[in-house]
């Protein structure tokens, strides 16, 4: 009975490691004055990239490269200008800075690069300070957005 509860044990502990390996893009912070210039670089050549918002997450994927960010069903899209002007008005506090209405915890943490482990950049990401954001490298051109949200008891 043993025998069987350690063989049990072992194939779960090889299916947790296999699920969890692969290479894992980068998520850098930028300084607080970088993360201010790339901010107001985002609102106004929003249309440069590809936006995607979930909860308190937004992500910016840029069009002209390669690179492609890909994220999950329960993301909401930014098609046109209408719908930009009308988040980043609800959105932006008199600094300029993007800080979600619906942020739970406070402010952003601030513009954060996704790099891939070769040194390719897939774009920028926007979140929560609690939240966790983790990209998947999928294959050379494109990366898998996760994001888990906090829940910590309520606003």
């Amino acid at each position: 009975m043993k025998t069987l509860k350690f063989i049990c044990l072992f194939f779960i502990g090889i299916a947790y490691i296999t699920g969890c390996s692969g290479n894992y893009a980068n998520i850098k912070d930028q300084s607080e004055d970088e993360s201010e210039v790339t901010q107001k670089k985002l609102i106004n050549n929003w249309s440069d990239y590809d936006i995607w918002m979930k909860y308190t997450v937004i992500a910016f994927d840029p069009k002209n490269d390669d690179n492609k960010i890909l994220v999950g069903n329960s993301w909401g899209t930014v098609k046109d200008q209408e719908t930009w002007t009308e988040i980043v008005k609800k959105n932006t506090t008199s600094d300029g800075d993007i800080d979600p209405e619906w942020s739970y915890y406070g402010p952003m943490t601030g513009v954060r690069e996704i790099w891939g482990p070769n040194g390719q950049f897939y774009g920028y990401v926007l979140h929560q300070r609690r939240d966790l954001v983790s990209a998947k490298v999928v294959d050379k051109n494109t990366v898998r957005l996760w994001h888990h949200y906090a829940n910590f008891g309520g606003p």
